[in-house]
């Protein structure tokens, strides 16, 4: 099943769920309301704790993507030798796109090696693990062990405002430590949308840590600062009903993804004048809440799609890259491949030469050049792939009898490209192709394209001349 369908079956799965979810949770609500009080604050518990958990899975979930995302991964491999000023660029153009997409105040990543703060204006402050204690939730965060986490903090890059932190970890493919990604919400967005629950339903609603202390409130001032004593918070997926006096009460439930407890505070008149309305306007409420999360869900799938698509793409050349090579090799391995299937071997001749004598920046070029070559001449058959530094592939379908006249259009756009720095690019190819292989596997047909790239390479050494790298 490709990558579309699942997304068509996740949407199906989604809305389903709701509309059953919404069915369910108007049958029971009215069999609650005939049953006791207790059951029906459960209830209303319920739909808050759906309301809430969901606002605040979507900034889970961008962090989670961030910190799977290859390009974070091979910056922060890479900031030794690329060096700050090199890191800090391709971080901050990376976070200011999180920040454009995703619209958060706040998106970030941390070195563990350089301990560099990056934001998406730069590097915004060296940490210090020693004796910073605005820097200790790093050091918190790693011991945890967690993938991820929330944390209620300042940012101090925006003026010390309260920020609800979702920190990711970054690893390489070893699982070795790399840094913390993740994005900002500011405390304020949360508070109107408490603010909206609590004249809703009449309550007053808070989010807490395990030992009690105020994490989300309407009323700032008691965030990170007072704590609600003589809660019984339990861990498990159950609602916790605690009775205080002849009406009032206070519902508890575990947030598992958040590591946080939803509050409800209630003195009961509010539940028993809604109970019959709520069923009413609920009814009502249905269709449109659903239109809302067809479009919800739309959105998200949307920019899931984005990100994906961002992590399959070589920054630098703007050809597919190594992971999206392996992935479509690996789908055309389970099938028969098509009879005008073409897989093509390229590699950039003379960028060894080209650093030396006139510098990284220039050869960056020519790897570009070379990727712009392959791109226009072979980008409209099927995709280019850039899978090491100076080493690209394509896997193609097309006419046999196109093929020769499209290498040698490539051979001649290689040897029209000019540059900047560079006049020039010099790419040896080899290919391979079903037709002249009919009963070979993909696997075979690279083999023999890489040994016809490596000839090609030699001949290009042998007739200019230039002694080849070692």
């Amino acid at each position: 099943m490709n990558r579309k369908n699942i997304t068509r079956l996740a949407f199906a799965i989604v809305i389903l769920s709701f509309v059953l979810s919404t069915f369910v949770s108007l049958w029971s609500l009215r069999i609650m309301a005939q049953r006791n009080m207790q059951e029906v604050s459960k209830a209303l518990a319920s739909r808050i704790y759906d309301t809430i958990s969901g606002e605040l899975m979507e900034p889970i979930t961008v962090s989670r993507a961030m910190a799977n995302d290859s390009l974070l991964a091979e910056a922060l491999k890479n900031e030794a030798v690329a060096g700050n000023e090199q890191t800090e660029r391709v971080l901050s153009e990376y976070l200011s796109r999180q920040k454009q997409t995703f619209g958060y105040e706040a998106a970030f990543v941390v070195s563990d090696a350089s301990m560099c703060y990056y934001s998406y204006g730069g590097i915004g402050k060296q940490m210090d693990l020693s004796s910073g204690e605005r820097d200790r939730w790093y050091a918190e965060f790693i011991e945890s062990g967690k993938a991820y986490d929330l944390d209620v903090d300042r940012d101090e890059l925006s003026q010390d405002q309260i920020t609800v932190f979702v920190d990711a970890r970054i690893e390489d493919e070893a699982g070795t430590l790399l840094g913390v990604c993740g994005v900002g919400a500011r405390m304020t967005g949360n508070q109107d949308l408490f603010v909206s629950l609590e004249r809703e339903y009449g309550v007053k609603i808070n989010l807490v840590a395990p030992d009690g202390l105020i994490l989300i409130d309407t009323d700032e001032s008691r965030i990170d600062r007072e704590y609600m004593t003589d809660l019984r918070l339990s861990a498990g997926s159950d609602y916790v009903y605690q009775k205080r006096g002849s009406d009032r009460f206070v519902v508890t439930k575990y947030i598992d993804k958040l590591g946080w407890y939803l509050v409800v505070n209630s003195d009961g008149s509010a539940e028993r004048g809604q109970i019959v309305s709520m069923l009413l306007v609920n009814a009502v409420l249905c269709a449109i809440v659903l239109v809302i999360m067809l479009l919800a869900v739309r959105i998200i799938v949307e920019r899931t799609r984005a990100l994906a698509s961002a992590s399959f793409v070589d920054q630098s050349t703007q050809l597919l890259n190594r992971r999206a090579f392996e992935e479509k090799k690996t789908e055309l391995s389970m099938g028969p491949l098509k009879d005008d299937f073409v897989y093509v071997t390229a590699d950039l001749n003379g960028l060894k030469g080209v650093n030396d004598t006139l510098g990284h920046a220039a050869g960056d070029e020519l790897i570009r050049g070379a990727a712009q070559c392959l791109k226009a001449c072979l980008g409209k058959y099927g995709d280019v792939y850039r899978i090491g530094g100076d080493e690209f592939a394509a896997m193609l379908n097309l006419p046999e009898d196109q093929l020769n006249a499209t290498m040698k259009q490539l051979e001649q756009t290689a040897k029209e490209w000019r540059g900047e720095q560079v006049m020039g690019v010099s790419i040896s190819c080899g290919h391979a192709t079903k037709r002249e292989f009919p009963s070979e596997s993909l696997a075979e047909l690279i083999r023999i394209s890489d040994e016809r790239m490596y000839a090609a390479k030699e001949a290009y050494y042998r007739k200019s001349g230039i002694e080849r790298r070692r």
